[in-house]
């Protein structure tokens, strides 16, 4: 089940690496946001299964994207239609898409929230994030 709900939630990934945060299958709808913690779900959840399963099969599972255009410098989030991308890659290379858009750090050196961190309402908060340093480590 974890298998399948991983490859489910990968291919709502932007070749960027930002994910949608909400999809409506119904219609192929959701929405694009700046919400940092929601990158990291991804490579978390592998981790977990590659630890309890060993199956690291699931690494080269091809899976395409899905696209939109970016949000512009004054949007912060855009709910908008979807289409899938002819581009495939493995679910590793998802995974470290979402890595590497996670990668932005304050003159503290603690990852910089974009909007959203872990819980929805600090978005439009701006700031470095304590609790996504911790998950991104």
């Amino acid at each position: 089940m974890m298998k399948k709900q991983i490859l489910k939630h990968s291919k709502h990934q932007f070749v960027e690496g930002d994910v949608l945060h909400w999809w409506h299958p119904e219609k192929n709808n959701g929405i694009r946001t700046r919400y940092t913690d929601d990158l990291l779900w991804l490579p978390y959840l592998i981790c977990q299964y590659l630890e309890k399963t060993g199956d690291d099969t699931i690494l080269d599972e091809m899976i395409s994207y899905v696209e939109m255009e970016e949000l512009r410098e004054d949007e912060g989030e855009r709910y908008s239609e979807v289409r899938i991308s002819s581009e495939k890659e493995s679910l590793y290379v998802h995974a470290i898409r979402a890595i590497e858009k996670s990668m932005n750090f304050g003159e503290n050196g603690l990852a910089e929230m974009g909007t959203g961190d872990w819980n929805d309402g600090m978005n439009r908060i701006q700031g470095q994030s304590v609790w996504l340093s911790f998950f991104l480590y």
